[in-house]
């Protein structure tokens, strides 16, 4: 074997073990994306609510506002469908809905069905607001800002909330169902810090005996009410 051979041997030896130590840029996964939002403040809380279906058309969602002596403030937001009826067309529009069978649930004459509603958060430029949008697969996001209060008797002016989700819980018609805690930490003076402790997934159960509705001195829940 001359040299020569012996020398192209050896390249290809080289060449095949450099294969695979290479860095590709590759397509961004949902979850890659998540991540990096999270660090930011941002989040997302979504709920099936497809099993309701036959049981109600639409919901109104309730943004209720506490501070250590109870509720101090309740807004409504109307406007939600979970579903839309075939039925609520005209003849015709009904006539071509049926033939091309674009229908979200054709056996139940549901034309749109809303399967999931998300409650997400966004931190805006001021550190007294923050951005909540709701919305529906099936419905337009509809934004709310929230006001935030200091932590009183931190050294310094700082606001800071934290995000807790209810757990599922048992449906009935026109009731409010809680399906998110927004609450302001409070100042340990014992410790010197900011604090947030608490169960980090709710139940109506829970709730009652949770520090952080015992100690947070400003807070929001969010939920929806259901009708027919």
């Amino acid at each position: 074997m001359n040299k020569q051979i012996i020398i192209t041997a050896l390249l290809a030896l080289v060449a095949m073990a450099g294969q695979g130590q290479e860095i590709k840029r590759v397509t961004t996964k949902p979850e890659n994306f998540m991540e990096h939002m999270n660090m930011y403040g941002y989040k997302v809380f979504t709920y099936d609510i497809s099993s309701l279906r036959d049981v109600a058309s639409g919901f109104t969602i309730v943004i209720r506002e506490f501070n250590q002596h109870g509720m101090i403030d309740e807004k409504k937001l109307e406007g939600f469908r979970t579903r839309t009826m075939i039925s609520d067309f005209d003849e015709e529009d009904q006539r071509i809905i049926y033939a091309k069978k674009n229908g979200d649930d054709m056996e139940r004459g549901i034309y749109r069905l809303s399967k999931t509603l998300s409650i997400g958060f966004s931190p805006v430029q001021s550190d007294s607001i923050e951005l909540v949008t709701l919305r529906s697969d099936r419905h337009d996001g509809s934004p709310y800002s929230l006001t935030l209060k200091p932590i009183p008797g931190a050294p310094q002016m700082v606001y800071r909330y934290e995000k807790i989700p209810y757990q599922a819980t048992a449906f009935e018609l026109n009731t409010f169902i809680p399906l998110v805690l927004y609450g302001s930490f409070w100042w340990d003076r014992k410790t010197q810090t900011r604090r947030f402790c608490g169960e980090m997934e709710l139940t109506e159960e829970k709730a009652r005996n949770n520090n952080c509705f015992k100690n947070s001195p400003h807070y929001y829940i969010i939920g929806a009410i259901f009708h027919k």
